[in-house]
C-alpha cells in the first residue's frame, strides 16, 4: 500500500516527534506535583520566601518545558502528517493517470473528487493529530494514574475513576455510529460534486431546455439530504463531550468528597489533594480529546479503505509503458476482428477485416453505434484487442506498447477536447516547446488561424473550460491543429468536422490532404464526400462492415453506401441552393 512506502522513505521522521512527545507529557506530569508542594509551602504558618520563590521557578520552567517540546513534536509530526496528505495526492494522481480508460468509465468523477480532497485530508488527520493526540493521551493518562496511586492515596484513585471508563465505553461506541455517519456523508459529498460538476460541464444543455428551475431544484434537494447527513453526524458527535463532562463531574465531586474528608481528618495534605486533582485534570483531556480521537480515527480508516480500492485496482501493465525497439511506420492489418466490451451481450466488433499499407487513407462510415469508435480504441489500446486479430507493420498488436502507438498517432474526437488555457498552449500540447510559427502553420491547416487572429488576444486568448468560450466547430478544429502540429506517422479523425459546414469542410480536408498523403490516416465521418479520396472504405452497421471498397466500387454496388452517398449530395445541393 502506499502508505507503506511513504513510512519506509519518510516514517523515521516520527521516532523524534514520538521521543518529544513522551518527554512533553512527561513534563506535564510535574506541574500537579509541584502546584501541591506550593500549597504545603503557603500553608505553614510562616511560609519561607525563597523557597515559594523557587517552587515558582520550577513552575515557570515546567511551563517553558512543555512549551518547547510540545513545539518540537508538532514541528515534527504534524507537519510529516502534511508531507504524507501532499505524498499521498501525488500517489494517486500518478495512479488515476495510469489507469486504463475503462477505469474511468465505471467511476464519476464525484467520487475521484472526494478520494484527493475529503479522504488524503481524513488519512492525513489520522498520521498527525490523531497519532499525536493518542500517544499524548496514553502516557499522560498512565503517567497520572500512577502518580496519583504512589504519591496521593490509592483508594481515592480507584473511587475518583470509576466513571471514566464508562465515558470511554460510551464515547466508542458513539465513535462506530459517527464512522457511519460520516460514510454517508462522504457517500453524499461524492454526489453532490460530481452533480455540481456535470451541471457547469452541461451549463448549456440546461439553458437550451429550460431545465434551470428543474435542475436547481435537484440541487436542492441533494445539498438538502447532504445538510441533513452532516447534521445527524453532528448531533452523535456533540453526544461524546456531554458524557465526558458529566463523566468527570462525578469523578471530581467523589475526590472532594472523599478527599476532602482525609484532608479534615489530617489523614491526606492540603497539597496532594490539589495535586491529584491537577492529575485528574491531566487524564480528562485525552478523554475529552477521546471522542474527536475516534472520530478522526474511524473518518481515517474508512478513507483509507476507499483509497486502497483504488490503488488496488489494476493499472496499465508496465510493458504497456516501455520503449519499442522500431520506428512505427503505419501499416494496418485487422483479421476477424471481433471484440465484446466486458459485461456487454451483444460484440460491438465482430469479424472486421481489412488492409492498409503505411501511408494510406482508410475511410470509415456507417450509423451511430456501428463499432466505429471501438475500433479506434482498440487501435490505441485503449483496450486490449484479441491476440491474432489486429496488427501493426505486421506485428500484433498485442506485442507493441501503448506508449510507442500513442506516441505515433494523432488522435482527433469528436468532441474537440480543449484545456483551459490559451489558445496557443491548447494546441501545442503535444509540442510544448513549439513556437507561434508551428502553431500557426498547424491552424493554418485546420482552417482555423483566420477564426483566430479575428480574436481581441488571438491566440493568447482563453478558451475556458473544456472550450466553452468556443463554438463546436472552432474547438474541433483547434483539435485537428493540435494533432497536425505533432507531425503523427498515423492521425485519426474521429468524425472531426461534424460541427462545421459542407465549404469549411471541404477546404480542411484540402488542406491537409498533402498530410494524409505521406501518412497513414483513418477517417471517420458521417459525411460521405470526406471519404472519397479514402485509399479503402469500411462501411458499418451494428459492429460489422457490410460493405468495403474504394468510392468507386462502392458507388458502382448500388447499396447501403452509394444510397447514403446520393441522399447526402441531394441534402448539400438543396441547402446550397
Amino acid at each position: 500500500m502506499v502508505i507503506r512506502k511513504f513510512l519506509k522513505k519518510y516514517g523515521w521522521l516520527y521516532i523524534p516527534g514520538i521521543v518529544f512527545l513522551a518527554i512533553n507529557s512527561r513534563i506535564q506530569t510535574l506541574a500537579p506535583e509541584a502546584l501541591g508542594k506550593a500549597i504545603d509551602l503557603l500553608e505553614q504558618a510562616v511560609p519561607d520566601k525563597n523557597l515559594v520563590w523557587r517552587q515558582a521557578g520550577l513552575i515557570i520552567l515546567i511551563a517553558v518545558g512543555v512549551f518547547v517540546t510540545r513545539f518540537i513534536w508538532r514541528m515534527m509530526i504534524i507537519r510529516n502528517a502534511r508531507s504524507m496528505e501532499c505524498f499521498l495526492r501525488e500517489e494517486l494522481f500518478a495512479k488515476l493517470q495510469s489507469m486504463p480508460i475503462s477505469f474511468f468509465s465505471k467511476q464519476r468523477s464525484g467520487d475521484l473528487m472526494a478520494y484527493a480532497i475529503n479522504d488524503v485530508g481524513a488519512v492525513r488527520m489520522t498520521f498527525g493529530p490523531v497519532l499525536a493526540q493518542g500517544l499524548n493521551g496514553i502516557i499522560t493518562g498512565g503517567l497520572s494514574i500512577w502518580a496519583m496511586t504512589k504519591a496521593v492515596d490509592g483508594r481515592l484513585t480507584f473511587l475518583a475513576l470509576i466513571p471514566v471508563p464508562v465515558a470511554i465505553i460510551s464515547i466508542i461506541l458513539i465513535g462506530n455510529l459517527v464512522q457511519k455517519r460520516f460514510r454517508r456523508v462522504q457517500e453524499l459529498f461524492s454526489h453532490l460534486s460530481g452533480f455540481v460538476n456535470e451541471s457547469i460541464m452541461g451549463v448549456r444543455v440546461i439553458k437550451t431546455f429550460a431545465r434551470e428551475k428543474e435542475w436547481q431544484q435537484e440541487f436542492e434537494n441533494t445539498s438538502t439530504e447532504m445538510m441533513q447527513a452532516n447534521v445527524k453526524l453532528t448531533d452523535t458527535s456533540a453526544l461524546i463531550n456531554p458524557i465526558t463532562v458529566i463523566s468527570f463531574g462525578l469523578s471530581y465531586a467523589v475526590s472532594l468528597i472523599y478527599g476532602g474528608g482525609l484532608v479534615m481528618n489530617g489523614s491526606l495534605a492540603l497539597g496532594d489533594l490539589v495535586a491529584f486533582l491537577g492529575y485528574l485534570l491531566l487524564i480528562q483531556n485525552p478523554v475529552v480529546q477521546l471522542g474527536r480521537i475516534v472520530n478522526m480515527l474511524h473518518r481515517g480508516i474508512a478513507s483509507y479503505k476507499r483509497l486502497s480500492v483504488i490503488f488496488n485496482e489494476e493499472s496499465i501493465p508496465e510493458k504497456e509503458m516501455q520503449e519499442y525497439d522500431r520506428p512505427i511506420d503505419g501499416a494496418i492489418e485487422a483479421k476477424n476482428l471481433s471484440f465484446t466490451y466486458p459485461g456487454a451481450d451483444k460484440p460491438a466488433l465482430e469479424n472486421v477485416s481489412f488492409s492498409l499499407p503505411a501511408g494510406g487513407t482508410l475511410g470509415i462510415a456507417g450509423k451511430t453505434g456501428g463499432g466505429k469508435s471501438t475500433l479506434i480504441g482498440l487501435l490505441l489500446k485503449f483496450f486490449d484487442a484479441p491476440r491474432g486479430t489486429l496488427f501493426i507493420d505486421g506485428k500484433d498488436i498485442c506485442d507493441i506498447p501503448a506508449k510507442a502507438l500513442r506516441e505515433a498517432a494523432g488522435y482527433v474526437p469528436q468532441d474537440g477536447f480543449l484545456f483551459s488555457s490559451s489558445i496557443e498552449q491548447d494546441i501545442a500540447f503535444y509540442m510544448p516547446k513549439a513556437g507561434l510559427q508551428e502553431v500557426r502553420q498547424a491552424a493554418d491547416l485546420a482552417n482555423i488561424d483566420e477564426d483566430i487572429s479575428s480574436f481581441p488576444e488571438g491566440y493568447d486568448t482563453q478558451v475556458g473550460e473544456r472550450g466553452t468560450r468556443l463554438s463546436g466547430g472552432q474547438k474541433q478544429r483547434i483539435s485537428l491543429a493540435r494533432a497536425l502540429i505533432r507531425d503523427p506517422q498515423i492521425l485519426i479523425l474521429d468524425d472531426t468536422l461534424s460541427a462545421v459546414d459542407n465549404i469549411t469542410e471541404k477546404r480542411i480536408v484540402e488542406n491537409i490532404h498533402g498530410v494524409l498523403r505521406e501518412k497513414t490516416s483513418i477517417v471517420i465521418s458521417h459525411r460521405l464526400s470526406a471519404l472519397r479520396r479514402s485509399d479503402w472504405i469500411l462501411f458499418m452497421e451494428d459492429g460489422k462492415v457490410i460493405e468495403a471498397g474504394t468510392h468507386e466500387q462502392l458507388m458502382a454496388k448500388q447499396g447501403a453506401y452509394a444510397e447514403t452517398y446520393e441522399k447526402q449530395s441531394k441534402e448539400e445541393q438543396q441547402h446550397e441552393e
